[in-house]
This record gives structure tokens, sequence and C-alpha cells, in this order.
């Protein structure tokens, strides 16, 4: 339970320490923090934001989400989509869905866990945005998720990972010129075709 609690602390690093823990992890308690927080049947999503930019963002412009997600039960739960109602054009987790092992929990660290793509209008830091996550096991919630602007502690955190770069195919193997026939004393020389003639 510790380690638990000391990855809350973490992903509460916004601006709390540990001794805003009024209660134990059973009693699914959180630091303060400035992101979306929600109980779900055996799962818990905490801490849920996105890092905007200073200025508004313009359409088209791709998001890190990044939040904790903690198992509270005995079986492997997956977060099998994020929809945003419209305001991204899609929204990527890694192949699969994302897995949240039993009795353990993923994110709280500089890395994103969903990256919205596309955003379909500008978007300002501070506001929020309605998000709808679906789980394997825990179902469905909707949620209002911060954006919040790229501060201090903010800037260090990382972006979605690039996919790694497709392998450059091999040059084929060249072949070697084949001799042309050799047309026989007195036969006609061959005639290449005309291109068809286009039509106007």
């Amino acid at each position: 339970m510790r380690s638990i609690l000391a990855a809350l602390c973490i992903a509460a690093a916004t601006v709390t320490a540990c001794g805003d823990i009024k209660q134990d992890y059973y009693t699914q308690t959180m630091p303060q923090n400035e992101g979306a927080n929600v109980n779900l049947p055996g799962l818990l999503l905490r801490n849920a934001f996105i890092i905007g930019s200073q200025q508004p963002a313009p359409a088209g412009t791709d998001m890190p989400m990044y939040m904790m997600l903690l198992n509270e039960s005995g079986r492997t739960d997956r977060l099998l989509s994020v929809d945003t109602g419209g305001v991204f054009r899609e929204t990527r987790l890694p192949a699969g869905g994302l897995e949240i092992p039993g009795g353990k929990y993923v994110g709280g660290t500089a890395l994103p866990q969903v990256l919205l793509a596309g955003l379909t209008r500008p978007l300002r830091s501070g506001g929020t945005i309605p998000v709808t996550f679906r789980f394997q096991n825990a179902g469905t919630t909707r949620v209002d998720v911060p954006v919040l602007p790229p501060g201090t502690w903010r800037s260090t955190y990382s972006p979605w990972p690039s996919p790694s770069p497709s392998p450059s195919p091999s040059p084929s193997p060249t072949a070697s010129p084949s001799a042309s026939p050799t047309a026989s004393p007195g036969s006609p020389p061959a005639v290449s075709p005309s291109p068809s003639p286009t039509g106007s």
C-alpha cells in the first residue's frame, strides 16, 4: 500500500504534499489536484488532465492527456476507448487498449496515457472538455477534464511517443540486362508499339 500512496503523491504534484491525504487508499481519497476524479466499480480514475498551450490552440492541434487509473478489483481491466464528443477528431490509445492489472495502477507519471488528435476548433487553456471513458469491466463514465496551461512543472511532462520509423525497403536486386535477340539476316526490324492516341 505504501507504493500506491507514494504514486498518489506523485500524481498530485501540482500543489500539495502527501500530508494532504486525510484517509488511506482504501477509502478512495486523493490528495488535492487540478485534474478530474471519478470512482467506478472496482476502479478509480484520478487526476485526469490535458496539457494545452499558452495561446489558444488552433484547429488540428494534438494534445496529450495524463491520468492515474487504480484497479481495486482482482482482475485485469482495460481502457477501451476515449471520446471527446467531437472536440477532437480521434483519440489514440496503446494497441488493444490501456491495460490496468488487477490490484495495481497505471499512469501518474510524466508519460501520457491518451493522445487527443486533431482539434476541431480553437481551444483555450483554463476550461474543460467533456470526455467519456469506456472500460472493459468498470463500465463507462463521462467527466469534464480540465485543459491546463503548460506551467513550470508541466514542462517536464513528455509528449505522446512518436511511432517507430518503418524500416526502409531493401532495394531489389537489379537484374542483369538480357541480351536482345539478334534479328536473323533478312528479317524486318522489330517495331515498338506506338502509344494509343489520347482522345481530346
